[in-house]
């Protein structure tokens, strides 16, 4: 009996050894760098109460990936690209607070957006001209100090993390996108009168 337990033990220890803990591998994730596909609209960094806010992405399907071109919706056969972004007020000299509005309050132009403790910003596939689109205005709805970053699920401050939404058993494409605009600290700062 106890040769069969040490046979077990043995066993169980080869076996857990050899899980693959790499999310990435399991869900078939690729990474790719292209710069500038998350803006937002050319404005002063004050805004006047009531006006919104735009964050944009109009994105080709084809893509430069070190001299190659990469073809997003044949890889992933994915519809849409997710990002996220926050945008918070400034309470004290240390105390940020999240911005919430309904849904309805944003201005959807193109793409989809929902809002809680961040923004998901969803680019849709447009077949006509092949591009992931996203054009959302946030209202700015009472003045006072603000900033607007893109690191809520990502490691980068500099940095957007754009994702696929591909069906089950197809890549997925995290598009790592570097963020013209933000200050050193992944923060895009505005006031609002």
């Amino acid at each position: 009996m106890k040769k069969l337990n040490y046979i077990l033990l043995a066993a169980m220890a080869l076996l857990l050894s050899n899980c693959d803990t790499n999310d990435d591998g399991f869900y078939n994730t690729v990474y790719v760098d292209v710069p500038h596909l998350v803006s937002i609209d050319p404005h002063s960094t004050t805004y006047t109460v009531g006006e919104k806010l735009y964050v944009n992405a109009d994105f080709s399907r084809y893509q430069d990936e070190n001299g190659k071109q990469l073809d997003l919706h044949k890889t992933t056969n994915a519809d849409a690209f997710n990002f996220s972004y926050v945008i918070e007020k400034q309470v004290d000299a240390e105390t940020w607070d999240i911005i919430y509005v309904n849904k309805s309050q944003l201005d959807m132009v193109k793409g989809n957006a929902e809002n809680g403790s961040f923004v998901e910003g969803t680019c849709i596939y447009n077949t006509t001209d092949e591009t992931y689109e996203y054009r959302v205005g946030f209202p700015l709805l009472t003045a006072g100090t603000y900033r607007l970053s893109y690191g809520y699920n990502s490691d980068s401050t500099t940095e957007v993390e754009i994702r696929s939404v591909s069906p089950a058993k197809n890549l997925i494409i995290k598009i790592n996108s570097l963020v013209a605009g933000i200050d050193a600290n992944g923060y895009y700062n505005f006031t609002v009168n």
